[in-house]
Parts: C-alpha cells; structure tokens; sequence
C-alpha cells in the first residue's frame, strides 16, 4: 500500500500550506483545473478499449501529436483520452485534438488516482518523456493496466530521487518493473538510467525521440503570409525571434536589440515568453526603455480567426504596430510559436541565459532556423549538441556573446541560411521513435512480451 508515499505528500503539504495558499490566490495558472486535479474528473462514457495518453505541458503535447494519429490508425476501435498538468498543455490538447476527451491530472494520492482510473477505465496508460509518479504508477499496477513510457527521457537527479522511494516504498519498487510496463526511450543514455532503477533489461528500448516526427519542417505559405501581413513585415525587414523566454531574458533581447537597431533599421524583435501571463509585465520593461510595445492579442484578432480557424486566446485590446515600425510584439497567445518562428531570420531559444534547463530548440530547427541559446540547456542537452555538432546552432555565455551572434547572423545571410538547413537536417535524420514506439505497443497489446 502506498501509505508511505500519501504521508510524505501530505506532509510537504502541511509544511508549505503557507506558500500553496497565496500561490492559490496570486496565480491563476496555479489555481487552474484544481477541481479536476483533485479528483472531479469527467466520466469516461465510451466502452470501447481505451488509451490514456499524459503529457505534463506544452512541449509534451506537442510531442503526443503524431503518437496520437498513429494510434487512432493502427487501433482505430480504441478511444484516446488525454491528460496534462497545466493550462496551456490544456488549451494545445483541446485545440489540436477538440474530438478527444482532455483533463488535468489529479494530484498523485493514492485515492484521487484509484479514483480516476475508475471514472476514465483505461486498458493501456501512455506516459510521455517521464512523468511518473509513484502513487499513480501502483494503482495502475493494482489493476494491472500496462504503463509504457514513451520518448522517456530521465536524469541522474531522477534516478536518485526514484531510488530513494523505491527503498521506502516496496509497492513502488514491484510497479516500476511490473511485467506489464515498458521504457521507451530516447536514447541510450535515457535507456541506461531506467535500468539502474532495476529495471528488467527487456523492458527498456530504445525508440529514439517522438519530438522529431512531430516537428513541422514548413509552415504552409499562406499562414505565414497572412502572420506577415497581421505583424505588418515587409520584405526587407529583419526579424529577430526570443522563443520560450524567461525573466531577464526579455530585457537582454531588448537592449541586444536596441544596440543593433542604429545598425540594422529593418530589425524587428519578436518576444515569445514561456508564460503568457508575464506579458503585461514585459510590456512594462519595453516602453520604460522608451520603445513602442505591441501585443500579439491586439493585432487583428479577426485575422487571428481567419488564420487559426478559431480564437487564440486573446488578453489584450485592439492596438496597432506603431508607425515607425520599431513596435516590439510581445506575444500573449496560445499555440503559435512554431509559425512565429517560421518568420524569424534568426532565433533565441530561451532559459538558457536566465534560468537552468532550456526550452526546444528543434521546433526552429525543423523549419531551418539559425539557431542561438545559452550555456544552460540541461533539458534538452542532447538536442543542442546535435545542433551544435551538425553546425546547426551556436552557444553563446552572455549578453555580449549574443549581441555578437545576433549581428553575425543577421548581416551574413548564406552562412546563416546554411546554418539552418544544417539544423533541419538533424531533425530528418532522427525522424522514426513514433513507429517504433508503435510496435513495442503492438506487440505489448498482443499479448507477445519477449
């Protein structure tokens, strides 16, 4: 029984009550789905078999994408259901998969989760990248309901922490390495942790990274015409693109792009931040540098409609790209990125100057963008040397680096563009984990285990 994991939980709750309770009133995306998360889950009304595909955000419901198409194809008498833990994964899985049933998922309690397998019934659980948690991963296994992690990608940090319960928690340690579970994973490396957690050799593989079968290597041209015509871009203009940052990022790009304006007068700066609720706050940064701000949800939401075929979650009022075409666009909608970048003449992967981790930088390296990033890129190692390796990106360990970077890029056109066609290759050639992914499930579901 998982009482041991229920204690430790509620006791980290008990002692950070403090915290949870102001983040519940300051935060919306905190309080989002907190109904669901604690355990008032829709009902799964369908009888068919069923898939439940989790993914924790944004990036990981995009990478379920082609996951999802593979499975309504290759088991089309099967329902797909699918999960996230925050707001923004939320809006990407209704958007890209309306005709599904999407939720968030509970907190892991051994109750809510006994609760929800329950209410959802489930025949096979789909884990992307890591995502487990220990609770959930027993009452899957009290009912025998096949785990398989896939894209799975897990660091020396998680190992250790996995270790540790597995020592305080028999019930997690047996569900781990239950004979119904398989580890797909994205590499070697990846592979080689999940079998220090004692995993049985069989039952890790190595698939390769889903993240490459999902990335567009184009954007349809008349997408991003009409974007060029809502962020009023003219042929000759410059475009610099900061995706994904993160606090004290945005200020960076700002007078990185303040210096090279008197350089470059066709530059224009594209900011992207991680949380779209930060951009009231970078606005602020913008105009008390004294340049003219713009937010993406201002700029012809009609067009917006036309482009999308729906609402992009507009927070803004209506404005215009000021007249001098100095305007910054702070973007504050859902589910744009990928064309945004298609735009760029030169990309800034963010939390990589500020912050650890990093975000993806193979949705601009499908789409043959050069590519810049920090020092920090621990999340997504592997992908940035591959692109570093290929020639495909650049390092860079400061503002003055990537001020340097910036201006390289932009003012050399044939190296950059043989820069990004080199970053495009690297997603070509590691395209495939899908319908790997795909067979380990057809064999699992077949009853074939060895």
């Amino acid at each position: 029984m998982p009482f041991v994991i229920d204690s430790f939980y509620l006791s980290a709750a008990t002692l950070g009550a403090p915290y949870i309770v102001a983040k519940l009133f300051v935060s919306e995306r905190f309080r989002s789905g907190l109904m669901q998360k604690l355990g008032w889950l829709p009902e799964r009304r369908g009888s068919a078999p069923c898939f439940w595909v989790h993914a924790a955000s944004v990036g990981e419901m995009l990478t379920s994408r082609p996951l999802v198409k593979a499975l309504e194809e290759t088991f089309s008498d099967w329902e797909v259901i699918l999960s996230t833990n925050t707001n923004t994964g939320l809006s990407v899985a209704r958007k890209d998969f309306g005709d599904k049933l999407s939720f968030y998922f509970p907190f892991d309690l051994s109750w809510l989760d006994r609760k929800a397998l329950t209410l959802l019934r489930p025949a096979c659980i789909l884990l992307v990248e890591l995502e487990i948690w220990p609770n959930f991963l027993v009452a899957a296994h009290e009912r025998r309901i096949p785990v398989i992690v896939v894209n799975g990608r897990i660091s020396a940090k998680s190992v250790r922490a996995f270790k540790a319960i597995s020592r305080l928690s028999g019930a997690f340690r047996e569900a781990l390495n239950a004979r119904e579970n398989f580890y797909c994973a994205r590499s070697q490396a990846d592979a080689s942790r999940f079998l220090e957690l004692g995993i049985a050799e069989e039952r890790v593989l190595v698939t390769g990274n889903v993240k490459y079968d999902s990335l567009p290597v184009e954007v349809p041209l008349e997408r991003k015409e009409r974007l060029r015509q809502i962020f009023k871009l003219r042929p000759e203009d410059l475009v610099l693109v900061g995706g994904s940052t993160h606090p004290g990022e945005e200020e960076i790009l700002l007078r990185v792009f303040k210096t090279l304006k008197t350089e470059l007068p066709a530059l224009r700066l594209i900011l992207v931040p991680r949380h779209i609720e930060r951009a009231p706050e970078i606005e602020e940064k913008v105009l008390a540098l004294g340049l003219p701000c713009v937010r993406r949800s201002g700029l012809a939401v009609s067009e917006a409609n036309l482009l999308e075929g729906q609402a992009l979650n507009p927070v803004g009022s209506g404005q215009v790209i000021p007249p001098e075409r100095e305007g910054i666009i702070v973007v504050d909608t859902v589910g744009e990125l990928q064309h945004i970048y298609s735009l760029a003449h030169c990309v800034f992967v963010g939390k990589s100057l500020k912050g650890i981790g990093g975000q993806n930088v193979m949705e601009p390296a499908g789409l043959a963008r050069p590519i810049l990033f920090g020092p920090h890129m621990e999340n997504f190692s592997e992908e940035a040397n591959l692109l570093l390796e290929s020639g495909g990106a650049r390092k860079v360990g400061d503002e003055g680096e990537l001020l340097r970077a910036v201006r390289d890029v932009l003012t050399h056109s044939q190296p950059a563009e043989a820069m990004g066609q080199r970053a495009r290759e690297v997603v070509l050639k590691n395209r495939g984990a899908t319908l790997r992914s795909l067979e380990v499930l057809e064999r699992l579901l077949k009853g074939d285990k060895n």
